[in-house]
């Protein structure tokens, strides 16, 4: 039997070895991350967009990443990756909802709604879609962590005080953040009984692709900082930089 990526649909028992989930998976950050928690002996589920990202992934460590194609901005993602990890996984460690999309129109004349509508998709329904089918199997894990990747510009304190640039300023991007950081909140409440914890990490001024203009961190320093984050860190329900400073809701 073979599940929609092609691949053989054999469960991946895991025993000892640590599983983690990362969206936004080709690229960037993500790929980073991946590369990372593939090094450190994770089995990483990676979800990307495109076929040609996962032939790339699958002929890279086939015994250590698992990759789908899967859109967080739709629907039917939730039911595909829950129905992928039931024949692949019995667990989950750790899920990361990293995958991303910017915003180009500045000022609330500027917005653009169908940016609004795009963002929003990626950054807040895409990561509860994920939390949905994953949580079966982070009830798995004898102490799992969801980390949300959110921004310094979704904190409202420091927008109100002008801690961040306000020139410029996309609204769609920061209204997005936000909304993942009550997410982020919400969900830590719910699940603190549970045992897994929740947190949204502002990686920094990454060098990608939706980077800030004064971006001045590669990503695979990044990647490292939050994943050692995600293994070090007792906590739950907060907004973490990912040096492990915390930032202001």
């Amino acid at each position: 039997m073979t599940n929609g990526n092609g691949r053989n649909k054999l469960k991946v028992i895991s025993g000892a070895r640590k599983v983690a989930v990362v969206t936004g998976a080709g690229r960037g950050i993500g790929r980073a991350m991946l590369d990372i928690l593939q090094q450190r002996g994770y089995l990483v589920v990676a979800v990307v967009r495109s076929l040609s990202d996962v032939r790339e992934l699958f002929s890279i460590a086939p015994h250590d990443i698992l990759p789908i194609r899967a859109d967080v901005t739709e629907p039917s993602t939730e039911q595909v990756l829950r129905e992928f990890l039931d024949g692949q996984v019995d667990k989950v460690d750790l899920l990361i909802n990293n995958a991303g999309f910017g915003a180009s129109a500045y000022g609330v004349e500027g917005m653009k709604y169908e940016e609004l509508d795009r963002v929003l998709q990626v950054h807040c329904y895409g990561p509860i879609r994920c939390v949905r089918a994953c949580l079966p199997f982070l009830r798995n894990s004898d102490g799992a962590t969801i980390l949300n990747i959110s921004s310094r510009f979704a904190s409202l304190e420091w927008v109100a005080n002008q801690e961040v640039p306000g020139d410029e300023a996309t609204y769609p991007y920061r209204i997005g953040k936000a909304a993942l950081n009550m997410f982020t909140s919400c969900l830590a409440v719910e699940l603190e009984p549970e045992n897994i914890r929740v947190l949204s990490i502002d990686p920094g001024k990454v060098k990608t692709r939706f980077g800030p203009k004064d971006a001045d961190t590669e990503p695979a320093e990044a990647a490292q900082a939050i994943i050692d984050l995600a293994e070090n860190n007792e906590k739950t329900g907060l907004f973490l930089h990912a040096s492990g400073d915390k930032l202001p809701w």
